[in-house]
């Protein structure tokens, strides 16, 4: 047996287990300050709870950490060396509490949606959330990707349809509708009232999400719920993200079944004008999931329950037919 080292056994005990965490505590406040009472002063605990929690630490490494000198205690060559990866290991500790706290704290949000919906919907809504809390920093991202919310990446995402099931936390914000829109330009010789038949004469802008997603109301579905003749229907133009069509549409470039959660504000801007008072629901829903712990941020749930009212919203404002 090595000078130093506790127990009767040759063998070498092998460490496989974290030692108890309250041990290292303890270890460390003695190596700090310098004695046992100090230790106990500190940690608002007894000398005597110290030293039993110095013993248990020395029993579980299997060697001395701590010996007697004089009237005080000293390290030994062993504690000499354990003490820094304590003090380390308790720093860490100390810092992640101190920036659990900082963030807990913080009045930011991070804020994720899918590209289209930031750009024409979340991200001009935002703006009202500032102005009843000035106090509030957020950081929006439009990405295709859904973040792992779990791991930090985001404290809110808006995403859509079946990509619910890989968040942990969520719930249904709104079933959006589509609309025929154009530029008042494009539009100039034209109605109103104007008849949908006479949407042929335009070019015919269409969105298409990919393979992923159920396809959003096309132009077909919109003169086939009509009875209307569509053998000539012809589309100049497909677009994968819906801002970009509707950036189109304002252009005058051609019209579009535009979703109503991002073309209301060109719509009371003027740069857009809606075409007909009949609508399309989209085939799936969206959704608003989150971080656990964002609902404990200062303005998390409060920011949660506005999004979630104002998303809602939408739905009551849905035409029929």
């Amino acid at each position: 047996m090595r000078p130093g080292q506790i127990g009767n056994s040759t063998k070498r005990k092998r460490i496989t287990r974290m030692p108890p965490l309250r041990a290292i505590y303890a270890f460390e406040a003695v190596g700090r300050c310098g004695s046992v009472s100090a230790a106990a002063e500190e940690l608002e605990v007894s000398p005597g709870a110290i030293t039993q929690q110095v013993h248990l630490l020395e029993r579980f490494l299997n060697v001395r950490l701590v010996e007697r000198s004089g009237r005080g205690i000293r390290l030994t060559s062993w504690g000499a060396m354990y003490l820094p990866h304590a003090a380390g290991a308790m720093e860490q500790l100390r810092k992640g509490g101190r920036d659990l706290a900082q963030v807990r704290r913080s009045n930011h949000l991070r804020v994720s949606a899918l590209p289209s919906l930031t750009n024409r919907w979340l991200g001009p809504l935002l703006f009202e959330w500032k102005k009843v809390n000035p106090n509030a920093s957020i950081f929006l991202e439009g990405s295709d990707p859904e973040p792992d919310l779990e791991e930090g990446e985001a404290d809110f995402r808006i995403s859509y349809g079946p990509r619910r099931r890989v968040h942990k936390r969520y719930t249904d914000l709104f079933t959006d509708f589509v609309t025929p829109v154009g530029s008042p330009a494009l539009m100039a010789g034209a109605g109103p009232p104007i008849k949908s038949s006479e949407f042929l004469r335009f070019s015919l802008l269409e969105i298409d999400w990919g393979p992923e997603f159920v396809a959003p109301p096309t132009w077909r579905d919109w003169f086939a719920g009509l009875d209307l003749a569509c053998d000539q229907l012809h589309c100049d133009l497909t677009f994968s993200l819906s801002s970009a069509a509707l950036d189109a549409a304002v252009e005058g470039r051609g019209l579009v079944l535009a979703q109503h959660s991002m073309v209301a504000s060109a719509l009371a801007a003027g740069t857009l004008r809606r075409l007909s008072d009949r609508s399309l629901p989209l085939p799936e829903s969206y959704f608003l999931a989150w971080n656990g712990s964002a609902v404990d941020k200062p303005l998390g749930a409060a920011f949660q329950a506005w999004l979630t009212a104002q998303a809602r919203r939408i739905d009551c404002q849905a035409p029929i037919g």
